[in-house]
């Protein structure tokens, strides 16, 4: 082979090189530029993406620049797992199907750097009244601030009642609300029927003295027993004792039954008046001692742990804002009130003065136990989703990020946090939950951006959403959105014990196929079983 053989083939050499130089240079910088396109969105519509800037369809708001991950940029990525395109928490470690049947997509380092991170615009941050606060470490109080209502003290309460028939010959007791002191006359009775047995008595006596002059124990017993079995009538009756041994020994019959006062107190109802016939066992006074009253206060049953027999109290009325009362939890009564889930406390207030009254209402701040320093955060700033605790940290210059948290104690509008965040993060503690709402629809903006499709495309969708939501209901005949207690035996109108379950609106349950009246997807048939599970596995309530 020649010189100018060995020279050709070089240079046809150095010519090919060079064109497969020039062609890569060019194709990576036709991806380069592809890669750096900047796209737009709406801050309160991020599902809105748009290639050029200009105004949201949907709110008119001014679009801003969606920001890209510099790990994206430079192309070097690297695939942590792999999830469902519509459920980020359903994650696999290989590709394959999701439950809805759909192709895992894979989640990169760099997604994971931004997790699941939002990034808000700052004008757009004042419009949602964006309000930021630092997690404090302290120790919460134990103390519980309730009300309560004074009642009577049940161990002093008694009613005046009559086991015999007969009329009011004589009321002491002239109106309600009159004081009372022990061993004092309440009511006179005529009764027939205890006159009759005061007469028995003396025919008893009469008989016994008859036979003890026989020699006949037999008989002399008999008087003796009549004689007993009269007192004894007598006894339950309620005449005293003292009473029957002066008929006995006065030979006389008492006309008239006296009541008394078996206490001091205070006449909380009378139930009648003189003159009026009565029947046994009629409730005739109402009688409480109003020297010392309860207090009963309900707390809630997440406040229980902080609260024993024993706890001391502080408490005020309205009435007297200058003196404040001491009470000492002596009862926690319990059961838990099923409607409003508070349990209630007892506590003994002296009345030596009788200013107070039953029924009045207290303000009552309870000394209760200690928890220990931790993280606290305010009661606003948690987003409850289910069975899950979710609060929206921000990293600054507009961007924030939902991160689970699990919570303590709570006290006076302040939970502990046990694990989740630290002294000193920073929160939301206003508009959570529309960042909450961007955040989740984070997947669907990504994988809406690769596609880069036209803006009023977009903005037209939610009207055929509409038409399709329509429809399908019309085709139920009722609403497949289920609420409260999701029965699902009783959606299985065919009994073939199978549903229709939406994969990522799991409470959208129907027993015909069809497609989700919320994002538009086709149903999964699923048995009874699974269909719970699901319900169960993201905090719905079933039977």
């Amino acid at each position: 082979m020649n010189y100018k053989t060995y020279l050709s083939l070089a240079i046809i050499a150095i010519a090919v090189i060079i064109s497969v130089y020039l062609w890569n240079s060019n194709s990576q910088s036709k991806i380069s530029i592809a890669s750096e396109k900047q796209l737009y969105t709406c801050g309160m519509h991020p599902e809105i993406i748009s290639e050029e800037p200009g105004n949201c369809p949907v709110c008119g708001m001014k679009l801003v620049p969606k920001n890209k991950s510099d790990s994206a940029i430079n192309g070097e990525r690297k695939i942590l797992y792999w999830r469902a395109p519509m459920d980020p928490n359903e994650i696999y470690d290989k590709p394959g199907k999701s439950k809805m049947g759909m192709d895992l997509v894979p989640v990169y380092d760099d997604n994971i750097e931004a997790g699941s991170i939002v990034q808000i615009d700052g004008v757009i941050q004042q419009n949602m009244n964006v309000k930021i606060s630092s997690v404090e470490e302290k120790e919460l109080s134990g103390e519980i601030f309730t009300n309560g209502v004074l009642t009577t003290d049940e161990r002093n309460e008694y009613i005046v009642t009559t086991k015999v028939n007969g009329w009011i010959e004589k009321l002491y007791v002239n109106y309600t609300g009159q004081k009372i002191t022990k061993g004092q006359k309440l009511v006179d009775i005529y009764s027939p029927e205890l006159v009759s047995a005061q007469q028995e008595l003396l025919t008893a006596l009469d008989y016994q003295n008859s036979t003890n002059l026989m020699e006949d124990s037999e008989i002399s017993n008999s008087g003796n027993q009549l004689v007993k079995n009269t007192i004894q009538k007598l006894l339950l009756l309620d005449i005293s004792k003292s009473k029957i041994d002066e008929i006995i020994r006065t030979k006389e019959i008492e006309k008239y039954l006296t009541l008394y006062a078996p206490t001091n107190g205070t006449v909380l109802l009378k139930n009648v008046i003189e003159g009026e016939k009565i029947i046994a066992g009629k409730q005739l006074l109402h009688i409480a001692d109003l020297s010392n009253l309860w207090l009963k206060a309900d707390i809630y049953e997440s406040e229980l742990s902080k609260v024993s027999i024993g706890s001391s109290a502080k408490i005020n009325f309205t009435y007297l804002p200058e003196k404040t009362y001491s009470g000492i939890v002596d009862f926690i009564y319990p059961t838990v009130d099923p409607q409003t889930r508070v349990v209630q406390l007892r506590m003994n207030i002296k009345n030596i003065n009788g200013e107070l009254k039953p029924e009045m209402f207290a303000n009552v701040q309870i000394k209760g136990n200690s928890f220990g320093i931790y993280p606290v955060v305010s009661e606003s700033s948690i987003i409850r989703s289910g069975k899950h605790n979710v609060v929206i940290l921000s990293f600054g210059e507009g961007k924030f990020k939902p991160v689970e948290v699990r919570l303590g104690a709570y006290s006076n509008g302040f939970y502990q946090i046990l694990s989740g965040l630290n002294a000193g993060d920073k929160i939301v503690s206003s508009a959570q939950f529309m960042i909450d709402s961007e955040s989740s629809l984070k997947a669907a903006v990504n994988a809406y951006a690769a596609e880069v499709n036209d803006v009023k495309s977009k903005a037209n969708i939610g009207k055929v959403e509409s038409n399709v939501n329509s429809k399908v209901e019309q085709e139920h005949g009722e609403s497949i959105i289920r609420e409260g207690i999701i029965n699902v035996i009783e959606i299985d109108k065919n009994k073939d014990g199978k549903v229709f379950q939406d994969m990522m609106d799991w409470n959208v349950i129907s027993d015909k196929d069809g497609k989700c009246i919320l994002c538009n997807m086709n149903l999964k048939e699923v048995t009874i079983d699974e269909a719970k599970k699901n319900l169960q596995e993201h905090g719905y309530d079933y039977k």
